[in-house]
């Protein structure tokens, strides 16, 4: 188990304890916490948060309550309230906002936000120029005086809005996120952040990554010349040779630094 992962169900665990304590959660009641109109099982009675308690412990812990990992389809991890929210380590590898995603899959989103991918064409186009030349790396951060997505908030915000919250490059989640609920310490309710969809965006923004990568996302064994599949000639368009690989799926994520310790 990553620590992705072990945080997740850690903080499922605190979330049950705030329920059957009548412990506040950002202002409000806790009177459900769940998934999928399952309702988890209240803490035993002789329960103690040991943070070092194995993975096996752990898994047996929270199977026992009815916590199971979702589906890599649910934008959801858990239900407060009836509510879905994505739950965002900041403690872990930088969470991303769309895996390792290829153009078809962009254009499944732009068609769900209603929005003509040529303008994202563009942008993919202008970050290869940018990259061929030696202007930019792999991944490239909104920081950068050559990043080619940094003023394109307004293009991109209603297609990492889809993806955050609504679904992913081939579906429609049948479990949405209406929140996000970032934390660093799973245990520790003062490091946690809800964040809503209408200011999301504008929060995350200058902490995001993006990079063209090769391997996952990508069909094995990716080769324009034999390559196949459906979705070759939209494949195509985003794919470069480069570093001795074929890169085409756009993977965006973010590093939110930490904050300074007190002296």
């Amino acid at each position: 188990m990553n620590s992705g992962e072990r945080g997740e169900y850690l903080i499922k665990l605190k979330l049950i304890e705030m329920r059957d304590n009548g412990v506040p959660f950002f202002g409000e009641t806790i009177r459900s916490v769940g998934f999928g109109g399952n309702e988890y099982l209240p803490l035993p009675d002789d329960f103690s948060f040991m943070e070092r308690r194995n993975d096996d412990e752990l898994t047996s812990i929270c199977h026992c309550l009815g916590i199971r990992k979702g589906s890599t389809f649910d934008k959801s991890d858990v239900y407060i309230n009836g509510r879905g929210y994505s739950l965002k380590s900041l403690s872990a590898a930088p969470p991303a906002l769309v895996n390792h995603t290829k153009r078809n899959g962009f254009e499944f989103a732009c068609t769900n936000v209603g929005m003509d991918i040529a303008r994202l064409d563009g942008i993919v186009n202008r970050y290869w120029e940018s990259r061929l030349s030696g202007q930019i790396k792999e991944d490239v951060p909104n920081t950068h005086p050559f990043s080619p997505f940094a003023m394109e908030q307004e293009t991109l915000s209603p297609i990492l809005q889809y993806f955050l919250f609504t679904g992913s490059g081939s579906k429609v989640s049948e479990h949405p996120a209406e929140f996000l609920l970032e934390y660093r310490n799973p245990l520790d309710t003062e490091t946690w952040r809800k964040i809503d969809p209408d200011t999301a965006i504008d929060e995350l923004w200058p902490y995001l990554f993006f990079s063209i990568r090769a391997k996952k996302g990508m069909p094995s064994n990716y080769h324009p010349d034999t390559y196949r599949g459906e979705n070759a000639e939209s494949i195509l368009r985003w794919t470069r040779f480069t570093s001795g690989d074929y890169r085409g799926a756009l993977h965006v994520r973010v590093r939110i630094p930490r904050p300074r310790r007190r002296t």
